[in-house]
């Protein structure tokens, strides 16, 4: 009886090293490849490429190495390798094909707890502790091909630039929808936005609480979501982000999570009034979501409301988006997928002149997907997303998508 406990008590490794590796090779075929900027925008950071095609084909790899040490102390990574384009939203890109390689956490971490609940402490590069979609990076994880429009597409906002009047939000943007260009004090140039809700990690430390059925997790971090910033960069900011759930049922949990910060590069600092700091300009966001399964079926969505405050603006540009996702499992191979997303701007309202209508239209998203596992590890999906739009310049943003994801042998190692 005594020595019965010490086989239970040495399946745990006290010290250990593991690196789990995802690769994912995919093809996308879609209009957005089509050149979408004109000729003579000549001001954009990059060079303008004629592209005729309306395929690509890319790759990525996760590594996600782990070092245990003891009960309570750990370390984790994860880094990312991609060619480009790979991503849905960089298909608008102007730019040639290449590769990057980027780090999506990194962070050391100490834990404790016991069977009713646990602490954790983590601080590095982190997911943001806004939202829920962030922590589903790996394309094994997410059961359709493109993310969420507030995790994957370009908001057309600019942190770098300020606007002066309505009409830089208003119109400029609806000739050119997938460029934010901003005219202010004869400062003009375009850029592709910001990725409202960063899927790339910020720099900071983070609490996550779990206890019987409540979780609640609170981030301290460098920049906004909305806005990474390097550990170098000379436009950080302290600023926060939290969430908490609750699990009411077995298979159903609801949570809540926000964020506040200042947003804005320091080098807007140039163009503000005397008496103005860049740091008094906030961006903040608020959200809903929601997780339940039973049986073959899995349901999941979010809604965010995400404002951005700016100079010479009494009410500035926001931002609602929202998404419903359901997976069925037809068979233990066999799954099917669908989501159907919006995204919403605000109007705009200018110190000097009211705002007459939203500034960029709403935006719809529908996206279907077959998934199928021929051996363990191994995932093929081929996904459709259909976005209905108003007439536009440019082409269309629907897109059809295939991927292969593979789960490369752990190497591991344990004491």
């Amino acid at each position: 009886m005594l020595l019965s406990p010490w086989p239970a008590e040495a399946q745990e490794a006290q010290i250990g090293f593991e690196v789990p590796m995802t690769f994912t090779f995919g093809a996308t075929v879609t209009d957005r490849f089509k050149n979408t900027i004109p000729e003579w925008l000549k001001t954009i950071d990059e060079p303008i490429r004629v592209n005729r095609s309306v395929a690509a084909a890319g790759a990525r790899v996760l590594i996600a190495p782990t070092l245990k040490l003891g009960r309570h102390w750990y370390f984790h990574a994860t880094f990312q390798g991609n060619t480009s384009p790979f991503f849905h939203y960089e298909a608008y890109h102007v730019r040639g094909y290449g590769a990057r390689i980027r780090m999506l956490q990194g962070f050391g971490a100490y834990t404790t707890g016991g069977e009713t609940g646990s602490v954790t402490v983590k601080v590095g590069k982190l997911t943001t502790a806004f939202g829920q979609f962030a922590t589903r990076y790996n394309d094994r994880d997410n059961a359709l091909i493109d993310a969420p429009m507030a995790y994957g597409s370009y908001l057309l906002l600019r942190p770098d630039l300020i606007p002066c009047s309505n009409f830089d939000l208003e119109h400029q943007q609806r000739v050119h929808p997938n460029v934010a260009a901003y005219h202010c004090n004869h400062v003009e140039s375009y850029t592709y936005g910001v990725l409202p809700v960063t899927p790339y990690g910020i720099f900071g430390a983070e609490v996550d609480v779990t206890w019987r059925r409540l979780d609640g997790r609170l981030q301290l971090a460098n920049g906004s979501p909305s806005n990474p910033q390097k550990i170098t960069s000379s436009s950080q900011a302290a600023q926060w982000a939290g969430g908490a759930g609750v699990t009411v049922v077995p298979g159903l949990r609801v949570g809540v999570s926000g964020f506040r910060g200042p947003w804005l590069e320091s080098s807007t600092q140039s163009q503000l009034d005397r008496g103005l700091h860049w740091r008094q300009f906030n961006a903040s966001g608020i959200g809903l979501d929601a997780q339940w399964a039973r049986s073959r079926l899995a349901l999941s969505g979010e809604w965010q409301r995400l404002l951005y405050s700016y100079p010479n603006f009494r009410s500035g540009p926001s931002v609602q988006y929202g998404y419903v996702e359901g997976k069925w499992t037809l068979h233990p191979r066999w799954f099917a997928a669908a989501r159907a997303g919006y995204q919403r701007h605000s109007v705009v309202t200018d110190e000097s002149t009211p705002g007459h209508s939203h500034f960029l239209p709403t935006r719809m998203a529908y996206e279907f997907a077959a998934g199928y596992r021929p051996r363990q590890g191994h995932l093929l999906k081929v996904g459709y997303l259909w976005m209905p739009s108003t007439e536009r310049y440019g082409p269309r943003d629907d897109v059809f998508g295939f991927q292969w994801v593979a789960d490369v042998p752990t190497l591991s190692w344990t004491r």
